[in-house]
Formats: C-alpha cells, sequence, structure tokens
C-alpha cells in the first residue's frame, strides 16, 4: 500500500500544471506562456468562459516560431492534448474580441507532462502492475478533475441565466404594475373630465 503511494505521489510530482481564473476587458488579448524542454512531451491546455457576455471567447495556441496549432472564434470552453515535438515556449492566447463590450472571466489549465510517455506496445507491458495502477488512476483523477470543471462552469452559466430571467421578470413587473396604476389614473380623470363637461353644458 505504502508502494502504491509513493507511486502515486511520484506520477504526480512529473506534471507542471497550472490553473488559474482571469478578467479579460473588452477589446483584450492576453497571452499566457509554458516551456517544452524535451521533445514528444503531452501539453494539456483546458478553458472555460465562467462569466461574462455570451460565455464566449476567442483563442489561439502558437508553438515555436509562431507556428499556429490551434484557434477558435467564440468558443465557451475547449479541451486540447498534443504532444510538443519541437522545443521551446508554447503561447496559449484569448482575446475578447471586437463585437464584444463586456469583461469575461476565463478559467484555463495548461498543464506539461515531464515524463514522456513510451508509444510501444511492448515497452508499456514491461512495467510492473502497480505502475499500471498507478497510471490507471492518474488517468481516471484527471477524467474526474474535468468533469468537476465541466460540471461547475454549466452551474455557472445556469446561475447567471437564472438571476438574468429573475432581473428580467421583476423589471416587467415592475413595468407592468405602473402601467396598471398608469391606466387607472387616466381612466379616473377622463371620467371625471366627461361629467365636468355635462355639468358645464347644464
Amino acid at each position: 500500500m505504502l508502494k502504491n503511494l509513493v507511486l502515486l505521489l511520484a506520477l504526480l510530482a512529473v506534471a507542471n500544471a497550472v490553473t488559474l481564473r482571469k478578467w479579460i476587458a473588452s477589446h483584450e488579448k492576453t497571452c499566457f506562456y509554458t516551456q517544452v524542454t524535451a521533445p514528444g512531451q503531452k501539453v494539456s491546455f483546458y478553458f472555460a468562459v465562467h462569466q461574462g457576455g455570451n460565455f464566449d471567447i476567442d483563442f489561439e495556441v502558437e508553438g515555436p516560431n509562431n507556428r499556429q496549432l490551434f484557434k477558435g472564434e467564440a468558443e465557451r470552453q475547449g479541451d486540447y492534448v498534443f504532444t510538443a515535438n519541437q522545443l521551446g515556449e508554447y503561447a496559449f492566447c484569448f482575446k475578447n474580441g471586437l463585437a464584444s463590450f463586456a469583461d469575461k472571466q476565463v478559467e484555463f489549465d495548461i498543464s506539461v507532462e515531464n515524463e514522456v510517455r513510451p508509444e510501444d506496445i511492448a515497452k508499456r507491458s514491461k512495467r510492473d502492475e502497480a505502475m499500471n495502477s498507478v497510471v490507471t488512476i492518474a488517468s481516471d483523477l484527471g477524467q474526474i478533475t474535468k468533469f468537476m470543471k465541466y460540471f461547475r462552469t454549466r452551474e455557472n452559466r445556469n446561475f447567471a441565466t437564472v438571476s438574468s430571467t429573475e432581473s428580467r421578470v421583476w423589471w416587467f413587473s415592475a413595468v407592468q404594475s405602473l402601467s396598471v396604476v398608469l391606466v387607472a389614473v387616466i381612466q379616473v380623470y377622463a371620467i371625471r373630465a366627461l361629467f365636468t363637461a355635462k355639468r358645464s353644458r347644464l
């Protein structure tokens, strides 16, 4: 049991991960960078818009020499994993589009796996059973974390929808009540003016 725990902690230590939340102003472009030091490292990139506007944002991922790897417009969230075959700096940029006038809060996660995964099946089969179990557990934990992030993002969007609907209902009710009072006042003055006109004729 202790051996498995040590192996799990060792496996978790080989990955560098950064989870951040950032407010991106209207018409602002913000980039974040990570360094790949060995060819074949796995880079994962996850983002989700939590607040602001229509919950969408433009993004792009660039490799060394400004080589574009991924690009998207008006995306609400994304989850990408790729193999970094070139050494150097990788850029992850968010841009709050020209058509948007609202600030947006983006949560994103950038992780670089320092240990290169063996692609050969024969090499994988040589690993002992404990190591395979640790890798499976780590993979399952990663999936659970992604699901939790997805549901938290959905919860934030649904809460924003409920708040917006509540605000609209309140304002509609207030305008409707004012309209009823205004119509009642106009009717009172109209009937009063009608009877006043009849008296003046007599």
